[in-house]
């Protein structure tokens, strides 16, 4: 699978298609080849690739009226291999320190885990807000 065919299907997988707003994303060439070079920073491991990408998407969004879009920059990073898929209970130790155990899908670099915790951070920040404004308009 090539890159365009890999993100539109993780795209979709994140229900863009589910809107008439989260269409464009699929539907404006520009936008999606901004995806693509998000696409790109990840594959690098490039945290200050990803912040760039994700910026430049951003101030397009903007520039077109359609920042509740950004939503799904977050869903694509945060939605990924890049986050734990499991979380054990925590223990604590007996000096008063505690451990926090995730499990993850693959190794990743802590790069890679700094990628995905800004984007949950930023999810859980914004989107909410942003899937209602979403779809009130669609």
């Amino acid at each position: 699978m090539n890159i365009y065919e890999f993100v539109v299907e993780k795209l979709k997988t994140h229900g863009v298609e589910k809107s008439s707003r989260g269409k464009r994303v699929l539907q404006d060439q520009k936008l999606l080849l901004m995806f693509i070079d998000l696409e790109r920073a990840v594959r690098n491991r490039s945290f200050d690739a990803v912040l760039a990408a994700a910026n430049s998407i951003e101030d397009y969004l903007e520039a077109i009226d359609e920042r509740p879009l950004l939503v799904f920059v977050y869903m694509y990073l945060w939605l990924s291999d890049l986050t734990p898929k499991m979380t054990e209970v925590d223990k604590e130790l007996s000096d008063g320190r505690v451990r926090k155990t995730y499990i993850f899908a693959k190794q990743i670099t802590d790069e890679e885990r700094l990628i995905g915790l800004w984007a949950k951070v930023k999810y859980e920040e914004v989107g909410n807000s942003l899937l209602g404004a979403l779809h009130s308009k669609s």
